[in-house]
């Protein structure tokens, strides 16, 4: 059904570190079954349905795989980056009460204040940490002094909040002063190139907005400075209770999307990747998001993304796919007010407690060339290749694949 691709985009299967596998597919089907029981009443010949909102897909695309077209690919490594966003928590517990609220920062709403932060501790590990199996950066917060970072000759790097607003936007613009802001001496260095600073082995972007918009400058966001695979090292990796002091971590994006060669793969390259994919790669925790009972279409009520620390194991894993349509409702509107061409979008499968306009073509308002984030249901459909059958001719440069893709949206495993 359809064409493999529109507006340009191909069809991609999304690895947990980002990479994407351009597909172009032949066709493709969904199969989508409510499980809906009909009861018939004897003598009157009627029948009692009871729809309980079970469903079942079923995705599978005929595709070919091909050689990319290098010219549009990067010809270079590529450095992993990683982000906390302080205005959300890592896991939401929804409840149903539409007034619920996944704040982090108590006057944000949420749960948490600085002094409940204070002590707490998160680790950071550098491209050459891991490649030397040397201790991360320790990054802890302290109430005891004002917004900067301080350190005497140790990898541990002390974040004052002295003073700070107990808000998702103060506590990032601390953290960001004081990653910005480091001019002491980590010893051991944390760079290959004998970097002691900070922002030695990181790139810190400006503050922006995070999932809560409402709240101001509250994601951090920063890359290595090192390019390579070493860099996707599962970091940040937050704090767990402690002398019963419980707090909650911020929402987080592990350090991923590090690569030590160029993005451009053949049509072996793919396969290659399809192969390892299914047949050994480990998920590592957990992906995705499942009970969404808030009504909110990007959350759900654990709406998780961990990975367990196993050095880059599971960034292979595929964990969605992001199909394009054409779509005439999403178009530029011409002079006359009728669409003027069509604008691409990606098909989702909107689970959980919504609002019509939160699933249907109307509420569909990414554009198809959106990253795809596995935690927000808006960005294209989640969930892994279940299966994939190859064919092979001799003397051809392409390969057929058969791939069954499975949506689910929120996968656990080791």
């Amino acid at each position: 059904m359809g064409t493999s691709t529109s507006g340009g985009l191909p069809i991609r299967l999304v690895q947990r570190n980002g990479d994407l596998i351009h597909l172009h597919c032949i066709d493709y089907s969904f199969s989508v079954q409510r499980a809906v029981a009909a009861i018939p009443v004897p003598a009157l010949a009627e029948r009692i349905g009871a729809d309980m909102n079970m469903v079942s897909v079923d995705m599978s695309l005929n595709c070919i795989l091909t050689d990319d077209d290098c010219a549009g690919t990067s010809k270079s490594p590529r450095a992993a980056g990683a982000s906390i966003d302080f205005s959300t928590v890592a896991i939401f517990e929804a409840t149903g009460d539409e007034d619920a609220t996944d704040a982090f920062m108590d006057d944000d709403g949420g749960e948490v204040t600085c002094a409940l932060l204070n002590n707490k501790k998160f680790a950071i590990r550098t491209t050459h940490q891991v490649t030397n199996s040397l201790d991360p950066i320790t990054v802890k917060f302290s109430t005891s002094i004002a917004p900067a970072a301080s350190n005497a000759g140790t990898t541990i790097l002390t974040v004052g909040l002295n003073g700070v607003a107990d808000t998702g936007a103060a506590v990032a613009a601390a953290l960001h002063t004081a990653f910005t802001a480091h001019v002491g001496n980590f010893a051991p260095a944390i760079t290959a190139a004998g970097g002691t600073t900070f922002s030695s082995a990181f790139t810190v972007s400006a503050l922006s907005a995070g999932k809560n918009t409402g709240f101001g400058n509250c994601l951090i966001s920063f890359t290595q400075t090192e390019a390579g695979i070493n860099g996707n090292s599962g970091t940040p990796s937050f704090w767990t209770d402690e002398d019963n002091e419980r707090a909650a971590m911020p929402s987080h994006q592990p350090m991923s999307g590090g690569s030590s060669s160029h993005s451009c793969k053949s049509a072996g390259d793919k396969m290659q990747d399809l192969i390892a994919s299914v047949a050994n790669t480990n998920v590592g925790g957990a992906i995705g998001g499942a009970f969404n009972l808030g009504g909110k279409t990007d959350k759900g009520g654990f709406d998780l993304d961990l990975q367990l620390d196993l050095r880059g194991s599971g960034d292979d894993y595929i964990v969605g796919i992001q199909i394009p349509y054409n779509s005439l409702l999403h178009a530029n509107v011409g002079t006359d007010l009728l669409p003027s061409g069509y604008g691409t979008r990606n098909f989702l499968i909107v689970t959980g407690i919504t609002s019509p306009d939160s699933q249907n073509a109307a509420g569909n308002v990414n554009p198809a060339s959106t990253t795809f984030d596995s935690r927000d249901m808006m960005t294209g459909i989640r969930g892994t290749v279940a299966s994939c059958n190859f064919k092979y001719n001799a003397g051809d440069t392409t390969y057929a694949a058969e791939i069954a893709f499975q949506p689910i949206d929120m996968i656990v495993g080791l």
